[in-house]
């Protein structure tokens, strides 16, 4: 009774309920040899697996009704996608002819060369895309060796499901009706199940472990998705203390969401744009939904990752222009490249840095392939004439990075000009403040630029010299921390003495416990998932600058991130005692 489970909450809620074990015992691989005159049979038989891959997720699309759910099927395109990939295909396809060996060995050598390249990607949210290329190969692999796959439509009840991991074709296939949360002994925030589950409303917590080891099928389960707790068999009071708590929660969040379509306004009359970070043209909609204002942040990784050839021009600009329409008449902000060449060009791939997250990656990328970058430039510029469209150059460190990718944007306009192709030709640029050498010679690059946005998960990470998924420095990664404060406070000055707007994009925006500061700080755009944006919007509307500006000047007077991120949250529990709720810890309830 009362075992405490702690993981991370991915998707906001308290819930009561029986545990659904879905149990995905993991396939045994067999490693063959096989015969010269074996070989084209044996590919053969490797393709007819990627097409009855392919031929399911297809079924699975098709046969989703509900139009809530069907609204999110788009992550099913990002598995077909793999599916068509190239290298996944071809690279396969020649092991089994040159090692003369079996399809599942050699899938398995393929996959091992992308792992490779995935787990060197820094940013958090594009290394979780890994989990994406686990699922289709986990299907791949069940097909080649003829192992059936979990039928979960067929869910009873109302349960809470737990699994070591879940894929998007999984959670897409369940009738929700019967789905009260989801818990995973893997993923992050950002994995596909996370942002699911915040998309749907459903409540989970992922990354506890040794979940599925330690829950049986109908054991009792409380989860909170808020905290990432779960309860192993509570007792009643245990349970009633929770359920308390969800009355409460559930009271909040209904008022909350009455402030998703009101503008972000302070009651002095102080208006800030909240909008959102998105990755597909597809999540819109939900943006839309949650009240923002625009897309403060469009990452356009996913166009290069799981395939072998590069974008071509038109594909950016079919993608940028449907962003463009169905965003307008609000902004969306373009970023572009953000990784290295290592993650999608094999002959990158060869040389791994030893350092890529301080490497050839983002605008240093995009400078030294000028081809590449002038393909990406070209597309965005072509859909700027169908909405208000703004680039974002990223891991800016000086002025000669914004100067050198200014020059080439200017030989990409020339171009177009001269080919007679139209374009906004006021379009807009910014850089990306995360490099710590980009804020000390901020009122430098303020003078080159229309915009800043602050990169804070980049930022933190670089001023404080740590790295966030390493657990023994982890503890380390502190966004009040005061060096990052005067950091943002200067980046936010030097940019207002010569004119442009600041927007911040990081978690750090995404906090309503931080919204206060952020608006004090004088920091005009805030970005972020969309599912944050009614939270966040409703501490603003509730405030007003002048109470804000006094709260910040105090917390420069404390001296560690600990007697900050105290006085925080002390702070906004007494100003905002309905929004700001003190959960007690797991240790607390043991007490």
């Amino acid at each position: 009774m009362n075992k405490f489970i702690q993981g991370i909450g991915a998707s906001p809620g308290i819930i009561l309920g029986e545990a659904y074990l879905l149990e995905r015992f993991k396939v045994r691989l067999p490693q063959k040899r096989i015969k010269s005159d074996q070989v084209e049979e044996e590919v053969k038989r490797y393709l007819k697996g990627i097409q009855e891959s392919r031929n399911q997720l297809m079924e699975i699309k098709d046969k989703i009704l509900d139009l809530h759910v069907r609204r999110h099927s788009f992550i099913l395109d990002v598995h077909l996608m793999i599916l068509d990939d190239q290298m996944l295909i071809q690279d396969t396809v020649d092991l089994i002819r040159k090692k003369k060996i079996n399809a599942e060995w050699a899938l398995d050598l393929t996959l091992e060369k992308l792992d490779t390249a995935f787990k060197a990607i820094e940013d958090e949210y594009l290394r979780e895309r890994q989990s994406d290329l686990r699922y289709v190969s986990a299907r791949i692999f069940r097909n080649l060796l003829g192992k059936k796959h979990d039928d979960i439509t067929k869910i009873k009840g109302k349960v809470i499901v737990v699994a070591h991991d879940l894929s998007p074709a999984d959670a897409l296939q369940m009738n929700l009706k019967h789905v009260a949360g989801f818990i995973t002994d893997i993923g992050g925030k950002v994995s596909h199940t996370a942002i699911l589950s915040r998309s749907l409303g459903i409540p989970a917590v992922v990354g506890l472990q040794t979940a599925t080891s330690l829950i049986n099928g109908g054991d009792l389960l409380i989860i909170n998705g808020e905290t990432g707790e779960v309860v192993i068999n509570p007792t009643q009071e245990v349970s009633q203390s929770f359920l308390k708590r969800k009355r409460r929660i559930r009271s909040m969040q209904r008022e909350i969401l009455r402030y998703a379509s009101l503008p972000a306004e302070t009651r002095d009359g102080i208006r800030i744009h909240l909008q959102a970070n998105i990755e597909m043209v597809e999540e819109i909609s939900s943006a839309k939904a949650h009240g923002a204002e625009g897309i403060g942040l469009y990452r356009t990784e996913i166009l290069y990752l799981n395939r072998k050839e590069l974008p071509t021009e038109e594909e950016h600009y079919q993608t940028y222009r449907q962003l463009a329409e169905r965003i307008y008449p609000a902004s969306a902000t373009i970023r572009t490249l953000d990784i290295g060449g290592d993650k999608f060009l094999p002959d990158y791939s060869r040389n791994n840095e030893m350092n890529p997250a301080m490497g050839l990656r983002a605008i240093r990328f995009s400078i030294k392939e000028i081809d590449i970058f002038k393909t990406q430039l070209k597309g965005i510029l072509r859909a700027s004439v169908y909405g208000k469209l703004r680039i974002l150059f990223p891991m800016i460190s000086g002025i000669e990075e914004i100067r050198q990718a200014k020059t080439i944007l200017q030989e990409v306009k020339r171009s177009l000009t001269k080919a007679r192709v139209p374009f906004d030709p006021r379009i807009e640029i910014g850089a990306m403040i995360e490099v710590p050498s980009a804020s000390i010679t901020a009122d430098i690059l303020a003078r080159e630029v229309d915009f800043f946005s602050i990169g804070t998960n980049d930022l933190i990470q670089y001023a404080l010299a740590i790295d966030r998924i390493n657990e023994h420095v982890s503890y380390l990664y502190e966004p009040l921390h005061p060096a990052i404060l005067r950091i943002i406070r200067g980046v936010v000055q030097s940019a207002h003495e010569v004119g442009i707007p600041v927007a911040i994009c990081g978690e750090m925006a995404a906090e309503p416990a931080y919204a206060l500061i952020l608006l004090g700080l004088g920091l005009d755009d805030f970005s972020m998932n969309p599912i944050s944006i009614p939270k966040v919007k409703k501490v603003l509307r509730m405030s007003k600058l002048e109470e804000a500006r006094p709260f910040v000047e105090k917390i420069f007077q404390f001296k560690t991130a600990s007697e900050i991120e105290r006085y925080v949250r002390n702070w906004m529990a007494q100003r905002f005692p309905k929004d700001f709720i003190e959960y007690p810890t797991a240790e607390d309830l043991r007490a």
